[in-house]
C-alpha cells in the first residue's frame, strides 16, 4: 500500500511540474485579456480599455532581452523621459504612473525582490521633445538603459521640428549601445489635445511599441465608466487615481509582450522620416565646459532656470563682455529661461562656423508669466561638422539686464 501512495505522489509531482510549476525566480504567466462585447461593471470596462491602449506591441526582441536580464538577476535599468506628466511632481512617488510601472516589473520579472532592477525619472515640466532629445544623453542614456519609455503627447506641437526632436529620441536611443527597448506612451487634455497621431506614425516606422492612454481614457468616458475629474485635477496631469490608470495599461502592455513570442531579431533602423537635427545631441554645461578668464566675459557659473542649475549667468550690470563656447559639431542650440522678471534682456548670439559669422539671433528672455522654464533655440544647422565659435551678449539697447545661459547644445554625426 506504501509503495502504491508512493507512486501516486511521485506522479502528482511530475505532472504539477509539467502542468506549470515555475522555477524559483520565474514568475507565471498572464492570460490574455478578451474583449466584452456587453460590459457590466468598471472592471469590464477597463478590460476593454487596456485592449485600446495597446496601439503597438512593436518589436519586442529587446524588451523580451530586458525581461530574461531581470530574471536572471542581470541589472536592468529602466528610464523614463517626458514633461510634467512623467516627472509627476503634483503626486506622491507611490502615486505616479512612473514608480507603479516600475514596482509591477521589478515583482513580475526581477530576481528574488527585484533589487537588480532599477529607473530613473527624467520627466522634466513644461518641455518637449526638442529639449528631451538634447538632454537625452545626460539625463537617459548616462543610466544604461535596458527600456526607455518617452511621454510627449501633450507637450509637442506639430512644427516639423517638434516631429524632428521626437524622431531624434527615438532614433538615438535605439543607437545606444544598451540597445535599449524603446515604448511610446500618448497622453491627452481634457479637451482631446494630443499629438499622438503624428507620434504615432513614427513609431510605426521605427515598429517600437506604443501605449495611448489617451485611447483607454477616452474609451472609458465616452461609456461613462470614467469623468475626466476621477482621473485628472486639471486639465491634464493625473491625480493618484490617474497615475493608477495609467499603470494599469503599461503593466497590461507588460503581460501581453510577456505572454507572446518575442520578435525573431532585432529593429532594423529605417531611413529617417526628417532632418536629424538633434540626433546624437550633447549639452555643455559648467560641469563639463570649463571656461577661462578670457572666454568667461562678464558672466560667471550657475543658473536658476527649471531643473537647469549648471549654466552662466550675467547678473545685472553695465559690464557685458562676451562669454564664448568652442566645440566641434554640426547642428548648434542654446538653451535660455524664460522669465518672467522684467530685469531679463535680450540674449544676442553671433555664431561663427569655420571661422565665418553664419548667424546672429536675438533672444528676449522676458516673458510675462515667465517661471523661468527652459526653453532650446535652434542657432544653426550646418551641412557637415565644423569648428564653432559662439559669442554671447547682451543687446546694446538693454545692457545693464539680467540674463541666463542654461546650457550649450550640438549634434555629432558618430
Amino acid at each position: 500500500m506504501k509503495k502504491i501512495i508512493s507512486i501516486l505522489l511521485c506522479a502528482a509531482l511530475t505532472l504539477g511540474i509539467m502542468s506549470g510549476c515555475v522555477s524559483e525566480g520565474e514568475k507565471e504567466k498572464s492570460m490574455p485579456l478578451e474583449w466584452i462585447e456587453e460590459p457590466q461593471s468598471y472592471e469590464d470596462y477597463l478590460n476593454n480599455a487596456k485592449i485600446t491602449s495597446l496601439t503597438q506591441l512593436g518589436n519586442t526582441y529587446r524588451l523580451k532581452k530586458a525581461m530574461d536580464k531581470a530574471r536572471a538577476g542581470e541589472t536592468v535599468n529602466i528610464a523614463y523621459i517626458g514633461g510634467s506628466i512623467t516627472e509627476g511632481d503634483i503626486l506622491q512617488p507611490e502615486e505616479r504612473y512612473v514608480n507603479r510601472t516600475y514596482n509591477y516589473f521589478k515583482e513580475k520579472f526581477g530576481k528574488g525582490d527585484g533589487e537588480n532592477v532599477q529607473f530613473f525619472n527624467a520627466g522634466f515640466r513644461g518641455t518637449g521633445s526638442k529639449l528631451g532629445a538634447l538632454r537625452l544623453e545626460d539625463d537617459v542614456l548616462s543610466h544604461q538603459p535596458d527600456i526607455v519609455f518617452v511621454e510627449y503627447a501633450v507637450n509637442d506641437g506639430g512644427d516639423p521640428s517638434d516631429k524632428d526632436g521626437f524622431e531624434s529620441i527615438i532614433r538615438t536611443c535605439l543607437e545606444y549601445e544598451t540597445q535599449p527597448a524603446v515604448i511610446l506612451l500618448f497622453a491627452r487634455m481634457d479637451n482631446g489635445g494630443s499629438s499622438q497621431d503624428w507620434k504615432k506614425e513614427i513609431g510605426e516606422h521605427y515598429d517600437v511599441s506604443m501605449i495611448s492612454y489617451a485611447d483607454g481614457i477616452t474609451y472609458l468616458m465616452d461609456n461613462g465608466a470614467m469623468t475626466w475629474a476621477e482621473f485628472s485635477d486639471d486639465y491634464t496631469h493625473p491625480n493618484a487615481h490617474g497615475g493608477e490608470v495609467i499603470a494599469e495599461f503599461i503593466n497590461y502592455f507588460y503581460d501581453e509582450a510577456d505572454r507572446l513570442p518575442a520578435s525573431e531579431s532585432d529593429i532594423v533602423i529605417p531611413e529617417l522620416m526628417f532632418d536629424g537635427y538633434y540626433v546624437n545631441a550633447h549639452l555643455l554645461t559648467k560641469n563639463n565646459y570649463e571656461l577661462t578668464d578670457e572666454t568667461k566675459g562678464s558672466w560667471k557659473k550657475g543658473s536658476t532656470g527649471d531643473h537647469f542649475p549648471n549654466g552662466w549667468t550675467k547678473s545685472f550690470s553695465e559690464e557685458n563682455e562676451p562669454i564664448v563656447f568652442e566645440f566641434t559639431g554640426k547642428d548648434a542650440y542654446v538653451i535660455h529661461p524664460q522669465a518672467g522678471n522684467q530685469t531679463y534682456g535680450t540674449l544676442v548670439c553671433n555664431v561663427y562656423f569655420n571661422d565665418e559669422l553664419v548667424v546672429t539671433k536675438e533672444i528676449l528672455e522676458y516673458s510675462e508669466g515667465g517661471w523661468m522654464a527652459a526653453i532650446p533655440v535652434e542657432l544653426y544647422h550646418a551641412p557637415e561638422e565644423g569648428e564653432y565659435r559662439i559669442e554671447f551678449t547682451a543687446s546694446e539697447d538693454y545692457v545693464k539686464c539680467d540674463l541666463q545661459i542654461l546650457a550649450v547644445g550640438y549634434t555629432t554625426v558618430d
